[in-house]
Protein backbone atom coordinates (compact mmCIF):
# COMPACT_ATOMS: atom_id res chain seq x y z
CA UNK A 1 0.00 0.00 0.00
CA UNK A 2 1.34 3.47 -0.83
CA UNK A 3 1.33 6.12 1.75
CA UNK A 4 -0.14 9.38 1.45
CA UNK A 5 0.94 12.62 2.17
CA UNK A 6 -1.37 15.36 3.62
CA UNK A 7 -2.38 18.21 1.22
CA UNK A 8 -3.29 22.16 1.83
CA UNK A 9 -5.26 24.06 -0.13
CA UNK A 10 -4.48 27.81 -1.67
CA UNK A 11 -6.40 30.15 -2.08
CA UNK A 12 -6.51 29.61 -5.77
CA UNK A 13 -8.12 25.78 -5.26
CA UNK A 14 -4.82 23.86 -5.46
CA UNK A 15 -4.46 21.04 -3.65
CA UNK A 16 -0.56 20.55 -2.71
CA UNK A 17 1.06 17.83 -1.12
CA UNK A 18 2.86 19.77 1.57
CA UNK A 19 5.89 17.11 1.45
CA UNK A 20 7.67 17.18 -1.76
CA UNK A 21 10.59 15.06 -2.89
CA UNK A 22 13.26 17.78 -4.41
CA UNK A 23 15.59 16.65 -7.12
CA UNK A 24 18.26 19.21 -7.11
CA UNK A 25 21.68 17.98 -7.93
CA UNK A 26 19.87 14.59 -8.59
CA UNK A 27 21.32 13.12 -12.22
CA UNK A 28 21.11 10.40 -14.44
CA UNK A 29 20.09 6.73 -13.85
CA UNK A 30 20.27 7.93 -9.61
CA UNK A 31 17.39 10.26 -10.50
CA UNK A 32 15.31 7.78 -12.73
CA UNK A 33 15.39 5.94 -9.84
CA UNK A 34 15.05 8.11 -6.97
CA UNK A 35 11.90 9.79 -8.43
CA UNK A 36 10.58 6.35 -9.62
CA UNK A 37 10.79 4.73 -5.78
CA UNK A 38 9.75 7.90 -3.85
CA UNK A 39 6.27 7.70 -6.26
CA UNK A 40 5.94 4.66 -5.33
CA UNK A 41 6.56 4.52 -1.69
CA UNK A 42 4.17 7.33 -1.68
CA UNK A 43 5.12 10.40 -2.21
CA UNK A 44 2.82 12.68 -3.97
CA UNK A 45 4.54 15.97 -4.76
CA UNK A 46 7.51 16.04 -7.18
CA UNK A 47 9.66 18.96 -7.46
CA UNK A 48 12.16 19.87 -10.34
CA UNK A 49 13.41 22.89 -12.48
CA UNK A 50 14.90 23.26 -16.73
CA UNK A 51 18.16 24.57 -14.35
CA UNK A 52 18.24 21.29 -12.60
CA UNK A 53 18.83 19.71 -16.28
CA UNK A 54 17.20 16.99 -14.97
CA UNK A 55 13.54 17.22 -16.44
CA UNK A 56 14.27 14.34 -18.80
CA UNK A 57 15.42 12.00 -15.94
CA UNK A 58 12.47 12.59 -13.99
CA UNK A 59 10.21 12.22 -16.46
CA UNK A 60 12.02 8.79 -16.81
CA UNK A 61 11.05 8.04 -13.31
CA UNK A 62 7.89 8.88 -13.23
CA UNK A 63 6.90 6.16 -16.13
CA UNK A 64 9.17 3.94 -14.36
CA UNK A 65 7.54 4.22 -11.16
CA UNK A 66 4.22 3.11 -13.17
CA UNK A 67 2.18 5.32 -11.03
CA UNK A 68 -0.24 6.98 -12.68
CA UNK A 69 0.03 10.60 -13.66
CA UNK A 70 -3.11 12.47 -12.47
CA UNK A 71 -2.39 10.82 -8.41
CA UNK A 72 0.78 13.49 -7.56
CA UNK A 73 1.45 16.81 -8.54
CA UNK A 74 4.39 17.90 -10.37
CA UNK A 75 6.61 20.85 -10.38
CA UNK A 76 8.80 22.76 -12.76
CA UNK A 77 10.53 26.24 -13.01
CA UNK A 78 11.57 28.19 -15.93
CA UNK A 79 15.00 29.68 -15.55
CA UNK A 80 15.56 33.87 -16.56
CA UNK A 81 17.72 33.08 -19.36
CA UNK A 82 14.65 31.67 -21.02
CA UNK A 83 12.60 34.78 -20.27
CA UNK A 84 14.60 37.69 -21.63
CA UNK A 85 12.33 38.97 -24.26
CA UNK A 86 9.10 38.61 -25.56
CA UNK A 87 6.52 36.33 -24.04
CA UNK A 88 6.36 34.12 -26.33
CA UNK A 89 9.87 32.52 -25.25
CA UNK A 90 8.51 31.75 -21.68
CA UNK A 91 5.21 29.68 -23.66
CA UNK A 92 8.04 27.91 -25.87
CA UNK A 93 10.25 26.85 -22.90
CA UNK A 94 7.12 25.44 -20.81
CA UNK A 95 6.11 23.95 -24.24
CA UNK A 96 10.32 21.93 -24.01
CA UNK A 97 9.24 21.38 -19.99
CA UNK A 98 6.46 19.47 -20.69
CA UNK A 99 8.14 17.99 -23.76
CA UNK A 100 11.17 16.60 -21.32
CA UNK A 101 9.01 15.67 -18.51
CA UNK A 102 6.99 13.53 -21.47
CA UNK A 103 3.31 14.71 -19.98
CA UNK A 104 0.75 16.78 -21.14
CA UNK A 105 1.22 19.26 -18.06
CA UNK A 106 2.44 20.25 -14.77
CA UNK A 107 0.20 20.71 -11.95
CA UNK A 108 2.72 23.89 -10.74
CA UNK A 109 4.92 25.88 -13.13
CA UNK A 110 7.16 28.87 -11.34
CA UNK A 111 8.94 31.36 -12.34
CA UNK A 112 12.37 30.06 -10.76
CA UNK A 113 14.36 33.87 -10.20
CA UNK A 114 13.12 37.74 -10.12
CA UNK A 115 15.43 39.50 -12.86
CA UNK A 116 15.43 43.08 -13.30
CA UNK A 117 16.22 42.28 -17.00
CA UNK A 118 13.12 40.16 -17.51
CA UNK A 119 10.22 42.54 -17.11
CA UNK A 120 7.31 40.56 -14.77
CA UNK A 121 5.00 42.94 -16.62
CA UNK A 122 6.03 40.14 -20.17
CA UNK A 123 6.75 37.37 -18.05
CA UNK A 124 3.63 37.18 -15.60
CA UNK A 125 0.75 37.25 -18.36
CA UNK A 126 2.59 34.98 -20.20
CA UNK A 127 2.38 32.61 -17.02
CA UNK A 128 -1.16 33.24 -16.78
CA UNK A 129 -1.64 32.87 -20.03
CA UNK A 130 -0.01 28.78 -19.77
CA UNK A 131 -2.46 28.14 -16.97
CA UNK A 132 -5.35 28.95 -19.21
CA UNK A 133 -4.04 26.96 -21.95
CA UNK A 134 -4.18 24.23 -19.27
CA UNK A 135 -0.33 23.56 -19.71
CA UNK A 136 -0.03 24.37 -15.83
CA UNK A 137 -2.31 23.79 -13.69
CA UNK A 138 -1.37 26.56 -10.56
CA UNK A 139 1.00 29.67 -11.41
CA UNK A 140 4.15 30.79 -8.93
CA UNK A 141 7.16 32.37 -8.37
CA UNK A 142 10.48 31.12 -6.76
CA UNK A 143 12.99 33.19 -4.45
CA UNK A 144 10.85 36.14 -4.82
CA UNK A 145 11.09 38.88 -1.93
CA UNK A 146 7.79 40.84 -1.02
CA UNK A 147 8.18 43.54 -3.79
CA UNK A 148 8.56 41.66 -6.37
CA UNK A 149 5.29 39.65 -5.77
CA UNK A 150 3.98 42.97 -4.98
CA UNK A 151 4.83 43.63 -8.70
CA UNK A 152 4.03 40.55 -9.85
CA UNK A 153 0.22 40.40 -8.49
CA UNK A 154 -0.36 43.64 -10.33
CA UNK A 155 0.05 41.63 -13.65
CA UNK A 156 -1.70 38.31 -12.60
CA UNK A 157 -4.89 37.69 -13.09
CA UNK A 158 -4.86 33.95 -11.91
CA UNK A 159 -3.83 33.45 -8.21
CA UNK A 160 -0.20 33.24 -7.83
CA UNK A 161 -0.04 30.15 -5.23
CA UNK A 162 3.33 29.12 -4.14
CA UNK A 163 6.55 31.27 -3.26
CA UNK A 164 9.50 28.59 -3.64
CA UNK A 165 12.18 29.93 -1.43
CA UNK A 166 14.98 28.63 0.95
CA UNK A 167 13.84 27.82 4.65
CA UNK A 168 14.68 25.73 7.64
CA UNK A 169 15.32 26.52 10.98
CA UNK A 170 18.81 28.70 10.63
CA UNK A 171 17.43 31.63 8.39
CA UNK A 172 15.09 34.45 9.31
CA UNK A 173 12.13 34.42 7.12
CA UNK A 174 9.38 36.17 9.09
CA UNK A 175 8.90 39.22 7.48
CA UNK A 176 8.22 37.31 4.10
CA UNK A 177 6.06 34.86 5.77
CA UNK A 178 3.42 36.77 7.48
CA UNK A 179 3.42 38.46 4.19
CA UNK A 180 2.96 35.27 2.24
CA UNK A 181 0.17 34.18 4.63
CA UNK A 182 -1.74 37.52 4.58
CA UNK A 183 -1.68 37.22 0.35
CA UNK A 184 -2.54 33.62 0.75
CA UNK A 185 0.24 32.73 -0.87
CA UNK A 186 2.15 29.35 0.24
CA UNK A 187 5.46 29.54 1.55
CA UNK A 188 7.21 26.06 0.01
CA UNK A 189 10.64 25.56 1.18
CA UNK A 190 13.85 24.51 -0.46
CA UNK A 191 17.24 23.22 1.25
CA UNK A 192 14.92 22.20 4.36
CA UNK A 193 17.69 20.65 6.02
CA UNK A 194 20.40 23.49 5.81
CA UNK A 195 22.38 21.81 3.56
CA UNK A 196 23.14 19.25 6.55
CA UNK A 197 23.70 21.91 9.09
CA UNK A 198 20.31 20.23 11.00
CA UNK A 199 22.17 17.21 11.71
CA UNK A 200 25.18 19.08 13.86
CA UNK A 201 22.49 21.23 15.96
CA UNK A 202 22.31 20.45 19.69
CA UNK A 203 18.88 21.73 20.04
CA UNK A 204 17.52 20.19 17.10
CA UNK A 205 19.21 16.93 17.95
CA UNK A 206 17.81 16.77 21.30
CA UNK A 207 14.45 17.10 20.26
CA UNK A 208 15.26 14.20 17.75
CA UNK A 209 16.52 12.32 20.98
CA UNK A 210 13.37 12.78 22.98
CA UNK A 211 10.72 12.27 19.85
CA UNK A 212 13.07 9.02 18.86
CA UNK A 213 14.00 10.42 15.13
CA UNK A 214 16.68 11.75 13.12
CA UNK A 215 17.64 15.60 13.08
CA UNK A 216 16.02 15.62 9.57
CA UNK A 217 12.43 14.51 10.68
CA UNK A 218 12.55 17.68 13.19
CA UNK A 219 13.37 20.19 10.88
CA UNK A 220 10.82 18.55 8.75
CA UNK A 221 7.86 18.35 11.38
CA UNK A 222 8.58 22.36 12.11
CA UNK A 223 8.43 23.22 8.87
CA UNK A 224 5.00 21.85 8.51
CA UNK A 225 3.99 22.65 11.88
CA UNK A 226 2.87 25.81 10.56
CA UNK A 227 0.00 24.87 7.68
CA UNK A 228 1.14 27.26 5.33
CA UNK A 229 4.04 25.78 4.21
CA UNK A 230 5.45 23.06 1.83
CA UNK A 231 8.87 21.26 2.31
CA UNK A 232 10.85 19.67 -0.37
CA UNK A 233 13.83 18.05 1.20
CA UNK A 234 15.89 16.63 -1.70
CA UNK A 235 17.82 13.10 -1.38
CA UNK A 236 19.84 10.93 -3.80
CA UNK A 237 19.59 8.01 -1.49
CA UNK A 238 16.66 6.05 -1.61
CA UNK A 239 17.21 4.78 2.19
CA UNK A 240 16.07 8.24 2.83
CA UNK A 241 13.11 8.32 1.25
CA UNK A 242 10.93 7.15 4.19
CA UNK A 243 12.11 8.88 6.81
CA UNK A 244 11.43 12.14 5.51
CA UNK A 245 7.89 11.17 4.32
CA UNK A 246 7.96 9.91 8.01
CA UNK A 247 8.41 13.56 9.29
CA UNK A 248 4.66 14.29 8.29
CA UNK A 249 3.48 12.58 11.47
CA UNK A 250 6.39 14.34 13.83
CA UNK A 251 4.14 15.96 16.56
CA UNK A 252 6.57 18.98 17.86
CA UNK A 253 5.12 20.52 21.30
CA UNK A 254 4.58 24.19 20.96
CA UNK A 255 8.16 24.85 23.32
CA UNK A 256 9.85 22.35 20.96
CA UNK A 257 8.60 24.41 17.83
CA UNK A 258 9.60 27.86 20.12
CA UNK A 259 13.37 26.46 20.25
CA UNK A 260 13.73 25.65 16.66
CA UNK A 261 12.59 28.83 15.70
CA UNK A 262 14.77 30.90 17.74
CA UNK A 263 17.76 29.27 15.95
CA UNK A 264 17.14 31.73 13.02
CA UNK A 265 19.56 34.15 12.49
CA UNK A 266 20.31 37.44 9.90
CA UNK A 267 23.01 35.04 8.51
CA UNK A 268 21.80 32.00 7.95
CA UNK A 269 21.26 31.61 4.00
CA UNK A 270 23.20 28.22 3.02
CA UNK A 271 22.59 28.63 -0.83
CA UNK A 272 24.79 30.34 -2.92
CA UNK A 273 22.90 32.98 -4.81
CA UNK A 274 23.40 34.76 -8.19
CA UNK A 275 24.25 37.90 -8.72
CA UNK A 276 20.78 39.09 -10.03
CA UNK A 277 19.14 37.98 -6.56
CA UNK A 278 16.78 40.33 -4.91
CA UNK A 279 17.40 41.67 -1.94
CA UNK A 280 15.89 39.35 0.87
CA UNK A 281 13.69 40.79 3.71
CA UNK A 282 14.52 40.24 6.76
Amino acid sequence: MRAKTYNIRTAGQANIPVLGLGTWQSTGQDCIDVVSQGLKMGYEHIDTAQAYDNEVEVGKGIKQSGVARDTFFLTTKIFPDDMKFEPEKLIAAAKRSLENLDTDYVDLLLLHWPDDRVPLSQTIPALCELQKQGLTRNIGVSNFNIANIIEAEKYADVPIVVNQVEFHPFIKQNTLQTFLNNHHILLEAYSPLARGDVFDNDIIKEIAHNHKVTPAQISLAWILSDKLRIAIPKTANPDHLQGNLDAINVQLSSDEIEKISSLARADGRKIKHPDYSPEWDD
